[in-house]
């Protein structure tokens, strides 16, 4: 039975492998209904320009794996970034979308 998950990445991607554990999760997870959505320090991880080493592929894939993905917009400006930094397919959004997520979700899984 499918379940909408929904994967919170609130770790900055360059301390531990929370954020690479998340990504794998979520590719892991294709036979449901899966969202992410970096917050906090997480939205680092959203950046274009931030070391992709292990997590280029998932960002491509998942997409096409139709998740989707979104960025908290208040903690995307107070790290002092913006849309255009953003990786593809990454959407920003604000506390109302936020909260309809969690609200939605059937599961949760924060890393």
């Amino acid at each position: 039975m499918e379940k909408q998950v929904l994967i919170v990445i609130k770790s900055a991607p360059f301390t531990n492998l929370n954020y690479y554990e998340a990504l794998r999760t979520a590719a892991g997870l294709w036979d449901h209904e899966v969202r992410i959505l970096w917050t906090g320090k997480g939205v680092l991880g959203a950046l274009n320009n931030v070391d992709q080493t292990l997590t280029k592929k998932f960002l491509s894939d998942l997409p096409d794996l139709d998740i989707e993905l979104y960025v908290d917009e208040a903690a995307l400006v107070t790290a002092g970034f913006d849309e255009d930094d953003l990786v593809d397919d990454v959407e920003p959004v604000g506390e109302d979308k936020i909260l309809e997520l969690i609200e939605e979700a059937e599961a949760s899984l924060v890393y």
